[in-house]
């Protein structure tokens, strides 16, 4: 037979070794982590995580994603953001799709390789295995097989919202995380009206949802809201958060 190219052997070498690895050792910090966590391995679709900066919302997501690919229950991991400047832009950047939304992803790419290896992670991402997905291309788009982590949700719109949410198929799981007080759109935050909405239909239980729509929403949805309490970055940041939310 034929020998593979030693770049394909290479890779496939360390495919194989990855699976025969077991990820390394990870548990959960605080109480709203462990929740976090919690629902996802509990396999509910939609899992919201929002508040305070630096609390690990993210590295809850890209640990889990890493587990379920470890284990072949997903085909591929997306990941998705909104892409808002902060104040001004430096500008628009050179190269190819990819290596725009690559910038977006460099904290959520070094929570994977914390967990995959850099190798490996690299390896997957040169495959398609992890993908940058914009997310004005998310529409029609159908979430299945993978696990999607959406990060900085405070900067969409409730429509942009309604159309993540809508892609949802057979064996897909989403993780959305942000931080409505970082949100540049001020009242126009989809994560906000998102929570709003969630909270009032829970209350009202209005008569166009059935019995078997509220059980979804209650069983298939997860939601943590983390609070400065739950900062893991550092103390500093701890205290400014402290500052900033309570002005």
């Amino acid at each position: 037979a034929e020998k593979p190219p030693v770049k394909e052997k290479f890779k496939a070498e360390g495919e194989e070794t990855f699976q025969q690895q077991a990820l390394p050792r990870f548990t959960a910090a605080t109480t709203n982590q462990k929740q976090q966590l919690q629902y996802l391995r509990e396999g509910r679709s939609v899992v919201w995580a929002t508040g305070a900066a630096g609390s690990g919302k993210s590295m809850i997501a890209a640990y889990h994603a890493a587990c379920l690919l470890k284990e072949k229950k997903i085909d591929k991991i997306l990941l998705v953001r909104p892409v808002v400047y902060v104040g001004n832009s430096i500008g628009m950047l050179s190269g190819t799709a990819d290596e725009k939304l690559s910038v977006w992803f460099k904290q959520t790419v070094a929570h994977l390789e914390k967990f995959l290896g850099i190798g490996f992670t690299r390896y997957c991402l040169d495959k398609g295995i992890i993908q940058y997905q914009a997310l004005e291309h998310f529409r029609g788009m159908s979430l299945e097989n993978c696990f999607c982590i959406l990060e900085e949700c405070q900067g969409l719109t409730s429509q942009e919202i309604e159309m993540v949410l809508t892609r949802i198929g057979k064996g897909g799981q989403i993780c959305l995380t942000g931080d409505s007080r970082q949100s540049a759109k001020k009242d126009n935050s989809g994560l906000t009206d998102f929570m709003r909405m969630l909270k009032r239909i829970i209350d009202e239980q209005p008569e166009y949802l059935s019995d078997e729509d509220l059980d979804i929403l209650e069983n298939d949805v997860g939601i943590v809201e983390y609070t400065v309490e739950d900062i893991q970055r550092s103390g500093i940041v701890k205290a400014f958060c402290k500052i900033y939310y309570s002005e």
